[in-house]
């Protein structure tokens, strides 16, 4: 599928007032590039939303070039919860590191034993070129019993994938219920503040 969204070049354009105007301020960059625009918010977040991280975007500038690139961060408002910024990563043959979500595959012999399946890791971060980024990574969990997990370097990468987060961590494991319903207090014991997509600088920092 093919996702584009309609961007225009800015220069000393305060991001207060094109906020105030419904656009999202923005960046794209890369190794060669940066230069600012900005965007319809709301066109944003209905393509942002369909696309995701993973996917490629087509900015159709209004200096009629188009330029291939991914989302990289998002900054959000702290109260309203809303992009405040995003960070455009213009693509070439160049590979990025990224992080790509886990498919998981078949049902574990461990939970038809009783088990609970917890995935410890929901995405793997791997170096890829942005041309061959694959939608998910497949964990085939089917031969896995009590106390059996996988890590990321027992993996099996597509064609052109190379694994960039640390071998050891891991992915996915069967753990008995006792110690899953242990799991699952500590988390909701822990409130979550995401405050950023892929956090990174504000506008006023930038």
């Amino acid at each position: 599928m093919e996702y584009r969204i309609k961007a225009q070049t800015r220069g000393s354009e305060k991001a207060s007032a094109l906020r105030g105007a419904g656009k999202l301020p923005g960046v794209v960059y890369n190794r060669n590039e940066n230069y600012k625009v900005a965007v319809d918010l709301k066109e944003f977040n209905k393509v942002f939303m369909a696309a995701g991280i993973h996917n490629v975007i087509t900015l159709e500038l209004d200096n009629g070039k188009t330029v291939e690139a991914l989302v990289r961060q998002v900054n959000l408002d702290k109260r309203r919860r809303r992009p405040e910024h995003v960070d455009f990563y213009a693509i070439s043959d160049e590979p990025v590191v990224m992080w790509i979500p886990v498919k998981i595959e078949g049902t574990a012999q461990g939970v038809r034993e009783g088990g609970v399946l917890q995935l410890v890791n929901t995405d793997v971060q791997v170096k890829v070129s942005p041309k061959a980024i694959p939608p998910h990574i497949e964990v085939n969990v089917s031969n896995l019993r009590i106390g059996d997990s996988i890590h990321a370097d027992e993996l099996s990468l597509p064609p052109g994938v190379k694994l960039a987060m640390n071998p050891s961590d891991t992915i996915v494991a069967i753990v008995p219920p006792e110690d899953a319903d242990k799991l699952t207090a500590e988390a909701a014991a822990t409130p979550d503040e995401v405050e950023v997509i892929k956090k990174g600088k504000t506008e006023e920092e930038k």
